[in-house]
């Protein structure tokens, strides 16, 4: 499946306008997910980061409706991810919160 993200956004500027996950750019140049609710950053990267993008370019794709089922699954993908290109030592490992 293509992905048509959208545009960088400067994070000190602009905050996404819709609950989700998105594509964030760390200080290092690399890229991570976060995920963006309630007005904030709730699951982020450990490292500072100063850009998003959405994963979606056509707002009319963006308000299709996901089922509670894809959206956890979708967290558990990107956890499991991240868990395995950043694993936490001993007990800090990336956990459910």
């Amino acid at each position: 499946m293509e992905i048509e993200s959208t545009a960088w956004f400067p994070l000190d500027r602009y905050a996404p306008a819709r609950e989700g996950w998105y594509e964030v750019q760390l200080v290092n140049g690399d890229t991570a997910f976060a995920k963006f609710g309630e007005g904030e950053w709730t699951e982020k990267p450990m490292l500072v980061f100063t850009h998003w993008r959405g994963l979606v370019s056509d707002p009319a794709r963006s308000d299709e409706t996901e089922t509670i089922d894809a959206e956890v699954m979708a967290a558990e993908g990107v956890r499991a991810a991240w868990n395995a290109f950043f694993p936490g030592m001993g007990g800090e490992a990336h956990q459910k919160h």
